[in-house]
């Protein structure tokens, strides 16, 4: 049996979250929303985020279900695509995310057209990083991507707590997803470190080298 909720008792203190500068609407007196003005909120102020347009897009996107709606709310669709372009630069992708948010449902929207588009992104920043500087993560790049699409495929859950898991227990989903987002944050921090060319590809080389060796060890 899933305990209540009470630790959303002080939410009328938490800062009002709208005016930041990815706007995020919820409704009023709707639980789900207010757990995750809680969240946002309270996450923001105590680890101040470096990754802010991930940890925007991970609790907009988590507000859908409140709406019960398909498509979208109109009044976060630019800060939602404008949020993704920051996470995906170089590459300029809000057009995209601004027109495609509009058009489909939001699920479909994900599937067929943030996924692949990230994917994209992510594979360029593979290769030249957020910076174009090659290989700019170093070692922490592979550890951020894991930690990244971990992080997604646990937000992608959110419809269905909200409508099939009682809502005592939503407190303990909430929980998991800043855990997931304090360990994304902090391995974020060291792929965007400022790193010389040889220290770069020595990092990344002596990373693929553990990977590879692991994999034969667990292979004999």
């Amino acid at each position: 049996m899933c305990n209540n909720i009470d630790n959303i008792d002080n939410i009328d203190n938490i800062d009002n979250i709208d005016n930041s500068f990815y706007k995020i609407n919820l409704i009023p007196d709707n639980l789900w929303h207010d757990m995750i003005k809680y969240e946002y909120a309270s996450y923001k102020k105590e680890y101040k985020p470096i990754a802010a347009a991930v940890t925007y897009l991970m609790y907009s996107g988590m507000s859908h279900p409140g709406f019960e709606d398909t498509y979208f709310t109109e009044g976060m669709a630019d800060s939602y695509s404008n949020a993704f372009q920051v996470h995906q630069k170089p590459c300029k992708t809000a057009y995209i995310h601004k027109y495609w948010i509009r058009k489909l449902p939001y699920m479909w929207y994900l599937f067929l057209i943030a996924t692949p588009v990230d994917i994209y992104a992510h594979i360029y920043q593979f290769i030249n990083g957020e910076h174009d500087m090659f290989l700019e993560g170093g070692a922490f790049f592979i550890p951020y991507q894991i930690s990244h699409w971990s992080m997604v495929s646990l937000a992608l859950f959110a419809p269905y707590i909200y409508k099939y898991i009682p809502n005592t227990c939503w407190y303990y989903y909430f929980r998991f997803m800043r855990t997931n987002l304090i360990i994304h944050e902090y391995i974020y921090r060291y792929t965007i470190r400022k790193l010389s060319f040889l220290r770069r590809i020595l990092e990344f080389s002596l990373f693929m080298s553990i990977i590879i060796f692991t994999y034969d060890i667990l292979l004999t």
